[in-house]
């Protein structure tokens, strides 16, 4: 099982950190594993190195990407694959700050078939994983 956060990178940020994605993740990965004591450092370090999500705006353009994908469900701000055929159960939520998705696929179609930006970074925490998402699916 895959857990992906997708990050809005600010632009200027972007810029410094394209070529070594590494230092872009050391830091998410030390702000998500920060201590809750430091939370306003962490919280002034966040709004320094992320842009926020129009949740609403991008429930609305997801939905109507996939709407007409017959193993795709959305409800309650949730949007859902369930393809046996492919293998896979993906699991895509909008938060402000970041997207989520839990996937048991290799592959999730929502990380293919979604580009917005190309400041957009995917943090794998758990297997150590990162990227652009703009490289990803190139």
């Amino acid at each position: 099982m895959r857990c992906f956060y997708i990050f809005k990178i600010k632009k200027e940020i972007s810029i410094l950190t394209k070529e070594i994605p590494y230092n872009l993740y050391k830091m998410i990965d030390d702000l998500y594993y920060i201590d809750s004591n430091n939370i306003d450092l962490s919280f002034k370090v966040f709004n320094d190195i992320f842009d926020t999500f129009d949740v609403n705006y991008l429930n609305k353009r997801i939905n109507n990407l996939f709407k007409d994908n017959r193993y795709y469900s959305y409800k309650d701000n949730v949007h859902v694959i369930e393809n046996k055929y492919r293998p896979e159960n993906s699991y895509l939520k909008v938060y402000k700050s970041h997207i989520y998705i839990k996937s048991d696929a290799i592959n999730p179609t929502f990380l293919v078939n979604y580009l917005m930006s190309d400041n957009l970074f995917v943090c794998d925490f758990k297997n150590k994983d990162y990227f652009w998402l703009n490289e990803f699916v190139r």
